[in-house]
């Protein structure tokens, strides 16, 4: 099975959305089924007790790199 070939972006924008859905009272945003297997299989999203998808470390980190301020974009 091939792995989803993420755009520039992309990554950033959907980890932003797990973590916009797990803050408590959020509207929750369609994941799509593909993006989020995707993101599970690179090890940035893990399912919680409950099922509902949370950012691991490692998706925390990808974040962090996606942001303008962050130390290799200087």
């Amino acid at each position: 099975m091939a792995l989803h070939r993420f755009q520039k972006g992309e990554l950033g924008h959907w980890l932003r959305t797990v973590a916009d859905n797990a803050q408590p009272g959020a509207a929750q945003a369609e994941i799509p089924a593909d993006i989020a297997q995707a993101l599970q299989t690179l090890r940035c999203i893990e399912a919680d007790d409950e099922g509902r998808w949370r950012i691991t470390d490692k998706g925390l980190l990808a974040l962090r790199m996606e942001e303008p301020g962050a130390i290799h974009m200087r």
